[in-house]
């Protein structure tokens, strides 16, 4: 199984005042992210569910440093202004046939906001018609995780069981975090 992780590859992460956007020239319009390919290990040994996850962000980590992220946007900016959409929609397609699963982490606002005089309760984001398994998406807002999961119904014949297996393995590096904080103190 492989799956893609979009990285963020503007200066400043998050949100950014349109007004300053628009008087800065060389921040461009638009989105810019770059693509990491993610291969997943099975690990049999161990049952630390603290492992897996210093593993996994050991990976992330590496990957995020090197310049995988950065050449992938390059190479698709270069395919769009030289080819033009169609055939960089096709690479965006044909790249995403290839891979088994997609993660999304976007970090929401920290505080509750309003729109249009109204509060917002929560915030979730979602993609479709990806060729893919699997989409997991992970939203924050107001301190609060949301975590959605898309899967192909002919691939995943059980979604439930696979939500709820993602549920007890967060649960398990929860409980697992915190027993090591209070094993500190």
């Amino acid at each position: 199984m492989t799956g893609i992780a979009m990285v963020n590859l503007r200066p400043q992460p998050g949100y950014q005042d349109l007004e300053e956007l628009m008087k800065d020239e060389t921040a461009g319009w638009g989105n810019k992210f770059g693509i990491l390919v993610l291969p997943t290990y099975y690990h049999r040994s161990g049952s630390d569910p603290l492992e897996y996850l210093k593993r996994a962000k050991a990976m992330i980590d590496q990957k995020k440093s090197s310049l995988e992220s950065f050449f992938s946007y390059k190479f698709g900016y270069l395919v769009m202004s030289i080819l033009g959409a169609k055939y960089a929609s096709l690479l965006n397609y044909r790249i995403l046939c290839n891979t088994t699963f997609t993660i999304s982490n976007v970090v929401g606002p920290k505080e509750k906001i309003t729109f249009a005089g109204h509060p917002v309760d929560y915030m979730k984001t979602t993609s479709s018609s990806l060729p893919h398994a699997i989409t997991m998406h992970m939203m924050s807002y107001a301190g609060t995780a949301y975590m959605q999961i898309l899967v192909a119904k002919d691939l995943v014949h059980d979604p439930e069981v696979l939500a709820k297996c993602l549920e007890d393995a967060m649960l398990e590096m929860k409980e697992a975090a915190l027993l090591k904080i209070k094993l500190r103190i």
